[in-house]
Order: structure tokens, then C-alpha cells, then sequence
């Protein structure tokens, strides 16, 4: 079932598994603060791990108050939206996502707080262009794996990456 704030056509929901590969994606990008990928398709990476995390945290403390987790989670979701570009916090962004209970280790209102704020600037990064993937490399395997999660080829329905928002 989709996540209310994820209406079907979107190819995540909370049940939408990341896969290793695609975790070492975001794992470059927290040790070097650079993606090799098109940020279109980081974006909807970031965006699965953020309903992952945040799912998970409220299963065990659902404590994120009167405005509800849905709405926090949605507002999130429509933040990472409006980049057009990788913003500035991308690095500490996916530092969090891959291991929030380092600093937040049970709490879903404060790991959601920091994410707002990680989501609430305004700089991007400047645009990198990368090198053609290699036949049998990393990044082809790599780029294949986001080919097939932006396609819905992995379960749910394809992504609509050229459409008003893959979240709304």
C-alpha cells in the first residue's frame, strides 16, 4: 500500500526496498559530498530513504506531536521537491539518512526537525558532469539499478521524472 502522503503513481512507498547497491549510492555521496548521478534520480533516491527512515523511527516513537507524521513527512517530501539541483546540505543529508541514530536515537520529531532544516536552504551545489560509466563498472551497475528503480521495473509504478513532482 502507498504512504498517504505518496500517491500510487509514485514509484516509492514505504515498503519499496533500497537496495545495497543503490545504498552504496548514497553512501558516496556522504563520504564525498559528490554523486556521480544526475540529481533528478538522486532525488527520488533520497527521497525513498528519507519514507524509509522516517517510517521506521515512527513505528517505535511515533512522537512527532499535533501537526501528525504525515503532514511532517509530506512537507518533507515537497522540500527535497523544489531542488532543482543538489543543495549545499546533500552530504550531511545522506550522512543522516544512512545513519540517523548516531545523533538521533529514538526520537522521529527531532530526526524530522534536522531533516527540515538540512531541506530548508536555499544553495545548491554546482553542477557536475561526470564521465561516461565503463562497461562492467560500478557506476554502470550503479546506473542501471536507478534506471530500473525511476522505471518502477523493481515493483510499484514508473516515476514520473519529468512531471510537476514525483511526491505530490
Amino acid at each position: 500500500a502507498a504512504h498517504p502522503c505518496c500517491p500510487p503513481s509514485s514509484a516509492f512507498d514505504r515498503n519499496k526496498p533500497i537496495t545495497p547497491q543503490l545504498t552504496k549510492v548514497l553512501e558516496e555521496l556522504a563520504q564525498t559530498g559528490r554523486s556521480r548521478f544526475d540529481w533528478t534520480q538522486m532525488k527520488a533516491l533520497i527521497g525513498a530513504q528519507i519514507i524509509q527512515v522516517c517510517n521506521e523511527y515512527n513505528a517505535t516513537q511515533p512522537d512527532v506531536g499535533s501537526e501528525g507524521f504525515d503532514a511532517v513527512l509530506a512537507r518533507l517530501l515537497a522540500l527535497l521537491d523544489e531542488f532543482s539541483e543538489a543543495p549545499f546540505t546533500a552530504q550531511r543529508l545522506c550522512e543522516l539518512l544512512l545513519h540517523p541514530r548516531k545523533i538521533y536515537s529514538t526520537s522521529t520529531r527531532k530526526l524530522m526537525n534536522a531533516l527540515e532544516k538540512l531541506l530548508t536552504v536555499s544553495s545548491t551545489m554546482p553542477v557536475m558532469v561526470m564521465a561516461p560509466a565503463k562497461e562492467g563498472s560500478y557506476q554502470e551497475a550503479t546506473e542501471n539499478e536507478l534506471a530500473k528503480l525511476a522505471s518502477g521495473e523493481q515493483g510499484g509504478e514508473p516515476m514520473d521524472l519529468e512531471g510537476p513532482g514525483i511526491y505530490t
